[in-house]
């Protein structure tokens, strides 16, 4: 029975991860409800997201800050594209909406189908954005083709993403409190198992220098050459 409560078994560590999770969501939560600081903050969680499902060593705040100011500027910019292009999507639909009438229903399924693979894609871009060193035109690149060549897995990301939606919807209010804890790093930390071994598939070599991890300048061209062979790949078959 003592060796439950060892520090190296599994039931506390199993407490130890969940403990780090809500630490780290609460964090998250308060930089996402600063206006621009969102993309930065997400971009911090998967940070340390990632290494937790290495278990790789690493402190959850000091952790998340060190992605959030190394990628501050970058995340900051893809965060903008991404919140004005739900605006033109949101607009978009409340036009649709007010002409119902005088529109074929045919067109809100495609509208419904583009927004379906948009956030598909956006589900790719903060963990690339953590991971890789790539110029913003790259990282929405790599993000449809991860996307793409992630299959399944990206719409099992999805699914798990809109959990706390699911939750708020069949248990309104009352479930609030467990997403103010869980509700960013729960379904982050299930999707970070998923796209984890893809990831691994295109990572460059990263030279560990103490506490600052310097990723190789040719990252780009290494992540394109193992995207390109991966298509070639599926191409033959």
């Amino acid at each position: 029975m003592g060796k439950i409560f060892d520090l190296d078994s599994p039931f506390i560590r199993a407490l130890n991860r969940v403990a780090d999770l809500m630490i780290l969501n609460l964090v998250v939560l308060l930089f996402v409800l600063i206006p621009f600081t969102g993309g930065a903050a997400l971009t911090g969680m998967h940070y340390v997201l990632l290494k937790m499902v290495r278990n790789e060593e690493t402190y959850v705040v000091k952790g998340f800050w060190k992605s959030f100011k190394l990628n501050f500027k970058q995340a900051t910019i893809l965060w903008i594209i991404i919140m004005v292009l739900a605006g033109i999507i949101g607009v978009d639909f409340l036009w649709v909406r007010a002409n119902a009438a005088m529109l074929p229903s045919i067109y809100t399924y495609i509208m419904l189908g583009i927004v379906l693979i948009l956030y598909m894609i956006s589900l790719y871009i903060f963990p690339l954005q953590a991971r890789f060193e790539n110029p913003i035109k790259n990282t929405l690149k790599n993000a449809c083709m991860f996307s793409i060549l992630g299959l399944p897995r990206t719409v099992g990301m999805a699914a798990v993403s809109l959990i706390p939606l699911l939750l708020l919807y069949f248990f309104d209010i009352r479930i609030v409190p467990i997403l103010i804890m869980f509700g960013l790093t729960g379904p982050a930390y299930l999707m970070a198992l998923m796209y984890n071994g893809l990831f691994k598939k295109f990572e460059p070599k990263v030279a560990d220098t103490g506490d600052e991890e310097v990723r190789t300048d040719d990252d780009d061209e290494e992540l394109q050459a193992a995207i390109k062979r991966m298509q070639e790949a599926r191409d033959k078959k």
